[in-house]
């Protein structure tokens, strides 16, 4: 089994969403990744991207976020790594607020959307490992 990879980096701005979103496409199609599955992967990445700059960096910076997809077919994965704050995304805590409201629901929606998500701080980067 032949293991596929590609490694993609932007700055976390939300002006470089579109282009992250395009690029993570392309190389989804480029691995054989379906087409349904890099849709999620893309969902995924933006719920990601966001967090990293809307409560990671309290606004859009020049810091970088990387994102690596690897397809050992037929298994997926995303490594998404950012130098925010530390940020567990494996755990998801207790919304408080109700289901009508927007927001908060985003890491609800990466753990339902794939069969692990992993955790790891190392120096002064998050690094998070999902596996679709």
């Amino acid at each position: 089994m032949t293991s596929h990879f590609t490694d993609i980096s932007v700055s976390a701005r939300s002006s470089a969403l579109s282009s992250l979103l395009a690029s993570v496409s392309e190389q989804a199609a480029s691995l054989g990744v379906t087409a349904e599955d890099s849709l999620r992967l893309q969902l995924v990445v933006e719920e990601l991207f966001i967090n990293t700059i809307t409560h990671g960096h309290q606004g859009d910076s020049d810091h970088k976020v990387g994102v690596v997809l690897r397809h050992e077919n037929p298994a997926l994965s995303l490594r998404y790594e950012d130098d925010a704050p530390p940020f567990d995304t494996s755990k998801i805590g207790q919304n408080s607020r109700s289901t009508a409201e927007v927001g908060g629901q985003g890491l609800a929606l990466i753990h339902g959307m794939s069969k692990a998500t992993h955790y790891q701080r190392q120096g002064q980067r998050n690094i998070t490992k999902i596996e679709f």
